[in-house]
């Protein structure tokens, strides 16, 4: 079998193509900015390496959305300030945050906690706050957890309603709200609801939510 010459070399034929972290890491955002979907093959092409170079790399699709989301994350900001705000209004403030930040990147969603969050640093301040508003620090935690849980829950169900409408397809609530007030005898309870606007706007339902898990902490933490 006759040895590559240098014209080969040249034309980067049996070179292994180098890459790394910051190159993987630039090249996704590339993609993701230029409004493409992030996939193995565009982040490859944008390299110039193979899909398999790339997979021995980050594992995968799964990884590359991994590294997005904590890209993300970096820019995602500080939460709410407590100032002059009870622990209430405070976390009902903290769970709107984080429902802007996974509305804005849904990959950020599927990760949640350890993409918000990598280095426990948004944790740390999260518990403290709890904690000078007298939780203890277990409490304190599980409070956070309990709240990030409801929102990932909420915002999952809103991106599947944005998308329904999207694709021209009536939401699932709405379909309800048009079966009601044409009446309906196989609903007889649910026909008694008296719907208003607050019941279908995305905003106001969640935070009528977020009071119910906060009533929840409210009480646990004063058993």
């Amino acid at each position: 079998m006759p040895k590559n010459d240098s014209k080969d070399i040249a034309r980067g034929r049996g070179r292994i193509p180098s890459i790394n972290n910051e190159l993987i890491e630039r090249s996704i955002n590339k993609v993701v900015a230029s409004g493409e979907e992030l996939t193995m093959h565009g982040v490859a092409t944008e390299l110039d390496v193979n899909v398999t170079t790339l997979y021995r790399h980050t594992g995968g699709l799964e990884g590359l959305r991994r590294i997005h989301a904590q890209q993300v994350s970096e820019r995602v900001g500080v939460e709410p300030s407590t100032e002059a705000k009870a622990w209430r209004d405070w976390l009902s403030d903290l769970a709107n945050f984080y429902r802007k930040a996974f509305l804005q990147t849904p990959d950020l969603l599927k990760y949640a906690q350890a993409a918000l969050d990598p280095e426990f640093e948004r944790l740390e301040r999260v518990t403290k706050a709890l904690v000078d508003y007298g939780f203890s620090a277990r409490e304190a935690v599980r409070a956070h957890a309990f709240l990030v849980n409801n929102v990932v829950g909420y915002v999952h169900q809103e991106l599947q309603t944005i998308e329904q409408s999207k694709a021209g397809a009536t939401p699932t609530y709405s379909r309800l709200a048009e079966i009601l007030k044409a009446g309906s005898d196989e609903l007889p309870t649910l026909s008694g609801l008296k719907l208003d606007r607050d019941d279908l706007d995305r905003d106001a339902n969640f935070f009528y939510f977020i009071r119910y898990a906060i009533d929840g902490i409210a009480v646990h933490n004063s058993e």
